[in-house]
């Protein structure tokens, strides 16, 4: 949604402070309220080439029509994705039906008259069979931007969160789930254009459609989002975590930093890319020892940062009673 805004406003003629709330409005992980039927989408990925990771640093290209195998050396930041994924590959998935993450997200403004706010903590529950669930929110407000919402309590429905059966059902090698996350992401693009000129129609505006003009998103700028927004998925498996992580070793423009540290000072490794159109970095931070995700963050063209942190996930096989009541 953010880049359909920085494509599509202008058209609109949107007032600049609903431009600006409706980027603040970007969904903290569009996984949970755009997902596709897996089926399908896997479906329509269809077959491709398989990789092989090697010892020594490479890995081998093996072309499925010739049967042809070609040996590629590994960059450093390949080799450190690559890393990511063995770890990944080597956690036990934890038990409990029920994911329980403790998170907050934070929203700075740069320059003299910069502010910032906080919101959070909250705990967020999924039911990890029905993608249902529940959310906790500590709506104490920190910071001169903040106003006191949403409610305390917010329920989910079920299939509001992708379930651990068709998380499951996804791809696990590099090149099917490449082909899977970027024929989701188009798929996912190109319902919420026909949305937005909906809401245009509505409006008594017109926007070009399937898709509004002007410079669209790279294959590579979707594979990335798609991909990055996955591994914020607490309940994927170690297999589809480790595929996550070779298929960013083999996205273009994908940068690697390694002894860095997310906002609370916990080891991470750093990944990060600017997208083609609305020039946002969108950085990702992982634990190095298991590959899983501890903070996402967006710095916009303005220096506006935007972070969301997990604080801590665990599992349970009960709904935890609301930690922010009395």
């Amino acid at each position: 949604m953010r880049e359909l805004m920085f494509r599509s406003t202008a058209d609109l003629h949107a007032r600049p402070a609903a431009t600006a709330a409706a980027l603040k409005r970007r969904r903290q992980r569009q996984m949970r309220t755009r997902m596709l039927s897996v089926t399908g989408v896997a479906a329509a990925a269809g077959l491709a080439a398989g990789v092989l990771v090697i010892p020594s640093g490479g890995h081998t290209v093996v072309n499925p029509g010739t049967g042809a195998t070609q040996t590629v050396q590994l960059t450093a930041a390949q080799k450190t994705l690559y890393g990511l994924s063995a770890a990944a590959a080597g956690i036990h998935r934890p038990a409990g039906r029920y994911a329980v993450m403790s998170e907050k997200s934070v929203d700075t403004t740069p320059g003299s008259q910069g502010t910032s706010s906080e919101s959070g903590p909250k705990t967020s529950v999924i039911d990890t069979v029905t993608g249902g669930g529940v959310e906790y929110q500590d709506i104490t407000v920190r910071g001169s931007k903040g106003t006191p919402q949403p409610p305390a309590v917010l329920k989910a429905a079920p299939g509001t969160s992708p379930t651990t059966a068709q998380l499951d059902a996804m791809p696990t090698s590099p090149t099917k789930l490449r082909a899977f996350l970027l024929t989701q992401a188009k798929q996912q693009l190109s319902r919420a254009y026909a949305e937005m000129a909906q809401q245009a129609r509505k409006a008594g505006k017109k926007i070009a459609t399937p898709f509004p003009k002007g410079p669209q998103p790279t294959d590579n700028d979707l594979v990335f989002e798609q991909a990055t927004d996955l591994l914020w998925e607490p309940h994927l498996s170690p297999a589809l975590r480790a595929g996550l992580y070779k298929v960013l070793a083999d996205t273009p423009g994908v940068k690697v930093k390694t002894g860095a540290t997310d906002s609370t000072g916990r080891p991470a490794v750093e990944i990060s890319r600017v997208d083609q159109v609305a020039k946002v970095n969108l950085e990702t931070f992982e634990n190095p020892k298991t590959g899983a995700t501890l903070e996402s963050a967006w710095i916009e063209p303005s220096g506006q940062f935007l972070e969301d942190l997990y604080l801590s996930i665990t599992y349970t096989n009960h709904i935890p009673a609301n930690p922010y009541q009395g």
